[in-house]
């Protein structure tokens, strides 16, 4: 499902890369976030109804958010983030059909601003939401994530796929058609660690990532350019134990359907690899409390009386991702 407009206005992030020289830092910064939160969150009218939502989590920034948990008894539950133009809603049939075929639990969750979801979205909201997701999973259902989980991301769902991963050892990671950085999207041949540092820096944590890492990436792709998936994969390679999955002819929005079988196949073998290599080695000082650090969120009541929602009948996702 083809989002945005992280290549439809590099007019606005130049204007928000060069005001005023007068301006004070804040202001210039609080600009720039505006036009790149604007450029890089698209949330559709949500797609689902609110009383179907039988899971909420609130978040260590305040927010409350939908999530949804396909619970079918496998060794290994993925942990999804979304792509930026989707919703629960969007998601929920494809991840329903996507747990059978690769033999997962599956645990999505929605992005402040998103579908039900209370506050805006930005990209401090977006890792709070990530870190929410993650604690319900080790507190609440007693997952160890260098045992029992592997995060997924696709598109701008790799930001806190990245951010997660480079803050706690997980099974393994998977990012799809992911960004290297927000500046790199706009500016792929602009490779400056100052700017890719600014925001959606997912660069900087891939490079302290110590799990087995799987890219997928379509090399024709028009939204995140495959230089971005190159990029990522440079500061990953000592832990990418499979070779990168370039979609050859894929684009942002056809890697689930067009070429589903090179997809699954991708994900398959990446699963296998992981399940046969045991548990990722947690290397001190890592642990989950590096991860949730500071997080004085709860589980709210009607999670703690519902964790897990009922999973629609097997179908093929009649969506892209």
């Amino acid at each position: 499902r083809k989002g945005s407009a992280w290549l439809g206005s590099p007019s606005a992030a130049g204007a928000a890369a060069a005001p005023s020289a007068a301006a004070p830092s804040a202001a210039m910064g609080a600009m720039a976030a505006k036009h790149v939160n604007q450029m890089a969150f698209c949330p559709p009218n949500p797609t689902y109804r609110k009383e179907d939502v039988n899971m909420w989590l609130d978040t260590d920034r305040g927010n409350r958010i939908p999530a949804f948990h396909i619970r079918r008894g496998f060794p290994l539950t993925v942990l999804v983030s979304h792509a930026n133009a989707e919703d629960l809603g969007l998601v929920l049939q494809y991840w329903a059909y996507m747990s059978q075929q690769l033999q997962v639990d599956v645990f999505a969750y929605e992005y402040s601003g998103y579908g039900h979801a209370t506050g805006s979205p930005c990209e401090a909201n977006l890792y709070s939401d990530a870190r929410a997701a993650l604690k319900i999973l080790v507190d609440g259902f007693g997952l160890k994530p260098e045992r029992d989980i592997v995060v997924f991301g696709k598109s701008l769902g790799s930001c806190p796929t990245c951010y997660l991963a480079g803050k706690h050892a997980f099974r393994g990671v998977v990012v799809c058609s992911g960004l290297a950085s927000g500046a790199r999207v706009l500016f792929p041949e602009t490779r400056v660690w100052a700017l890719d540092a600014q925001f959606f820096n997912n660069l900087g944590s891939l490079a302290s990532c110590k799990s087995p890492t799987q890219l997928v990436h379509g090399d024709c792709d028009e939204t995140i350019p495959f230089s971005n998936a190159q990029d990522l994969y440079a500061v990953c390679r000592a832990h990418h134990p499979l070779p990168p999955g370039w979609i050859t002819g894929g684009s942002h929005n056809d890697i689930e359907s067009r070429h589903r079988d090179a997809f699954l196949a991708i994900l398959k073998e990446f699963l296998a690899h992981i399940l046969a290599a045991g548990p990722t080695r947690v290397m001190p000082p890592s642990g989950i409390s590096a991860v949730l650090k500071s997080v004085g969120s709860s589980v709210s009541s009607s999670a703690k009386a519902l964790w897990s929602c009922t999973a629609p009948p097997r179908s093929q996702p009649a969506h892209d991702m």
